[in-house]
């Protein structure tokens, strides 16, 4: 191999070292916040962590139905809080026309709108099922979205919120 052409092995070594001390500190940030019960809201370009606490009297237990597009429906009965009720405790006021993103542990992200968040018992944020605590599988926190026709936007292991306008 020619010397150039090793210069360019190595830099390219060093930038991918670099890189994965970058996102194994973010990872740990995020772990950290996972065990603290915080869940990061990005509002309009500024990250708040809220802090989740089931003491909160707002934290509720609800049932619910888990519908599938095959058609088979699950009674299903979950612990948390009310999404509008946690952004509204933060201070924002959000709107019908507000974009909310929710970001899952993969990348995976499910877009509501204001509206649907407003819409009273319709977007929840839960930790607990059956009384029991989620579990490793779902994450510390799920989202459940009560008035969807298919539960195709529930979603585990949210780790951010996103809200623009």
């Amino acid at each position: 191999m020619k010397k150039p052409a090793i210069a360019i092995v190595l830099c390219l070594a060093a930038v991918i070292c670099v890189l994965v001390a970058v996102n194994r500190k973010d990872s740990r940030k995020n772990d950290e916040a996972v065990r603290a019960r915080q869940l990061e809201f990005e509002i309009d370009g500024i990250s708040v962590f809220f802090a989740y606490d089931e003491n909160d009297g707002r934290f509720a237990s609800f049932a619910t139905k888990m519908k599938k597009r095959n058609g088979d429906v699950f009674d299903k009965e979950y612990s948390g809080l009310e999404l509008k009720r946690i952004v509204d405790s933060m201070g924002y006021p959000l709107s019908g026309e507000s974009a909310v993103t929710v970001v899952c542990a993969d990348n995976y992200e499910i877009v509501l709108t204001g509206e649907e968040v407003l819409d009273e018992g319709n977007v929840y944020l839960v930790t607990r099922e059956s009384g029991e605590e989620l579990d490793e599988e779902s994450g510390p926190f799920m989202l459940v979205v009560n008035h969807d026709e298919f539960s195709t936007r529930w979603a585990r292991n949210v780790v951010k919120i996103r809200i623009n306008g």
